[in-house]
């Protein structure tokens, strides 16, 4: 019996999500949240983080193909909120 399916196996599968770890703190979030609430599907801010050394890393999660959009939105988001370290996860 021939595999249900088999066509599909040609196609490339898509590319994995990235997530972003950002250094800032709530007020920062509020910004960043609302920077990426208008963009359409770039990336989702998550109340989630780690804290790192003392530091506060909230979780992004970023499109496939939005990684460079996503960072340069938060590196012009700098000039308004305090934004530290951005850690990207593979």
């Amino acid at each position: 019996m021939a595999e249900r399916f088999a066509a599909l196996r040609k196609f490339k599968p898509p590319e994995e999500l990235h997530i972003l770890w950002v250094e800032m703190d709530e007020e920062a979030l509020h910004m960043v949240d609302g920077a990426f609430g208008m963009s359409d599907g770039v990336a989702n801010v998550r109340r989630e983080y780690r804290e790192i050394e003392g530091r506060k890393f909230f979780k992004i999660f970023v499109a496939q193909g939005c990684l460079e959009e996503a960072l340069e939105t938060l590196d012009r988001l700098k000039k308004f909120v305090r934004i530290g370290e951005v850690r990207i996860e593979r």
